[in-house]
Order: C-alpha cells, then sequence, then structure tokens
C-alpha cells in the first residue's frame, strides 16, 4: 500500500536504494539520505510503498520510495521542458526519488507508485515530469509505457 513517508521510513529507504542497479551513479557521492530528503521542501507528496496492511506506523515492509514536487525554475531544463510541453514552468510538477528495492515484483510496484503520481498531478491539470535526477533508477520501458514522452529534454507527460 501507499502511504506518507515518515522520518522513521528514511534508514530502511536508504538501505534499499543502495541495492537498486545504478544508484551510486545518481547518488554521485551524495548520501542516500541526503538525496532522499534534498526536495523535501518543494515536495507535494512524498510516498513510500509499504508491503504491510497499516498505515498508522512505519513497518520494517517499506520497499519503494517516490517524491512529487514543484519544478527548480532555477534547474537549467525547466525553461526547455516547459516550452515544449507549451506550458507555464509553475504548471510542472516533477516526479523523482522513484525507485523499488530489488525483488520479485518491483517492476509492479513502480508502475503503481508511478501511476498514482500522474493521477495526482492529472487531477490538478498540471504537466507532468521525470526528474533527470535518478532517472537511471526507473526503467524506461515502464515510463514510455505510462505515456511519457522521449521527444524532450527530459520525459514529459502532458494533461
Amino acid at each position: 500500500m501507499i502511504r506518507d513517508r515518515m522520518d522513521p521510513d528514511l534508514d530502511r529507504l536508504a538501505a534499499a536504494l543502495l541495492e537498486v542497479d545504478g544508484a551510486a551513479d545518481v547518488l554521485a557521492g551524495r548520501s542516500p539520505l541526503s538525496w532522499l530528503t534534498e526536495a523535501d521542501g518543494a515536495a507535494d507528496v512524498t510516498w513510500v510503498f509499504d508491503q504491510a496492511p497499516v498505515s498508522v506506523a512505519p513497518t520494517r515492509n517499506v520497499v519503494g520510495h517516490v517524491q512529487v514536487c514543484s519544478a527548480d525554475p532555477a534547474a537549467p531544463w525547466v525553461p526547455e521542458v516547459a516550452a515544449d510541453a507549451g506550458t507555464d514552468p509553475a504548471d510542472l510538477l516533477v516526479i523523482g526519488r522513484l525507485f523499488v528495492r530489488p525483488m520479485k515484483h518491483e517492476r509492479n510496484i513502480a508502475r503503481y507508485l508511478l501511476t498514482e503520481c500522474v493521477k495526482r498531478i492529472a487531477a490538478r491539470g498540471r504537466a507532468a515530469v521525470l526528474d533527470p535526477d535518478g532517472l537511471a533508477l526507473v526503467p524506461t520501458a515502464l515510463w514510455q509505457r505510462l505515456g511519457f514522452s522521449a521527444s524532450t529534454a527530459v520525459p514529459v507527460l502532458l494533461p
């Protein structure tokens, strides 16, 4: 189940992130905890996938993570993507920090997390963009299957 991330989840998420192929390249010298939390101030929502059927307390079963936040207007790719999408940079919502610990159903969990983010963004009439900082952790086939375009600087899905 998806639930809001809690501070006690961070250590488990950091450990799970280190198990993901490509994580070392994405982290580029940053600690997993700093990478997980560096966009928290701009976050609209930060979710985890918890395999336990409870939502009131963190569990030891957190296996996935995703965050939706406003696009940083200072990011070099934002003006180009907004122009290509025909939208204002303020209307871009970025899906980032998406990863799932390697396991049997990791792609299904990643698809579920990404789909729920897309629904949330679409309900607001905004354009969804995949964060280039961490895009290597998201299987290309997954975001292409959901309709994200690879014809812009970063993958974008228009409302």
